[in-house]
């Protein structure tokens, strides 16, 4: 029998959405974080997935049967699928002399608008979170990463779904966002796994799973065409 190794952080991340420094190259699109792919079979091939409540899978591919989808699963079963926009995959220049980002549609900086690849803890919810990137309003905001969030979509990008459309995050319909974040905050927190970015979990060095006390919902996030 394994002990469990328990790690206990304390987390002062304050949330803002798309903080990265401005990219290097403005050309190349960075490439995709290197993940396993997640499949249902995953449950039963990897059973420390069932500890958490919740495991939200996120494609962002763009085209598939698959494509641009957020599904929930709760105890191994899909309780929620959905239509999502991710980021636009492009390099927002950032809003030029006189451009202001609400009415020009500009970022109040350079970067790539590319949702990360991976496995994420969530980090945190925040019910009425407004970008200061954007200057817009992003409600039932679940932050897993970096400043990445899934949001309620702002209103009139709506017809957008299905598609890339995002400066980086994961836009749902305003009737979703609240569902997903609800189920979010009733999972609630426990303990659970370490995960890796890649898919695998921490490890002491005896082999033991790193376990701490964290949000029991998994987020990941993928760019795989089915």
């Amino acid at each position: 029998m394994f002990k469990a190794f328990i790690l206990t952080m304390v987390l002062g991340l304050s949330a803002q959405a798309q903080v990265w420094d401005a990219a290097v190259d403005a050309v190349t699109l960075p490439p995709d974080f290197s993940a396993r792919e997640f499949n249902e079979a995953d449950f039963q091939n990897y059973p420390w997935l069932k500890e958490f409540k919740l495991v939200v899978v996120i494609n962002k591919a763009n085209t598939g049967n698959d494509r641009q989808t957020l599904r929930v699963y709760e105890n191994q079963k899909v309780i929620l699928l959905t239509k999502i926009s991710s980021g636009r995959e492009t390099y927002e220049k950032g809003c030029g002399p006189g451009q202001e980002p609400k009415k020009d549609h500009c970022s109040q900086r350079a970067y790539w608008s590319t949702t990360p690849v991976g496995y994420f803890d969530v980090d945190t919810l925040d019910e009425n979170y407004f970008s200061n990137l954007w200057q817009t309003w992003m409600p039932y905001a679940v932050f897993f990463e970096s400043g990445i969030a899934t949001h309620q979509a702002p209103a009139g990008t709506e017809g957008k779904l299905g598609g890339r459309a995002s400066g980086g995050c994961v836009r749902m319909h305003p009737n979703m966002a609240p569902v997903l974040f609800s189920y979010v905050q009733k999972a609630g927190k426990g303990l659970v796994p370490k995960v890796n970015r890649d898919g695998s979990v921490a490890q002491t060095k005896q082999g033991d799973t790193v376990r701490w006390q964290g949000y029991k919902t998994l987020y990941i996030v993928q760019n795989v065409v089915k």
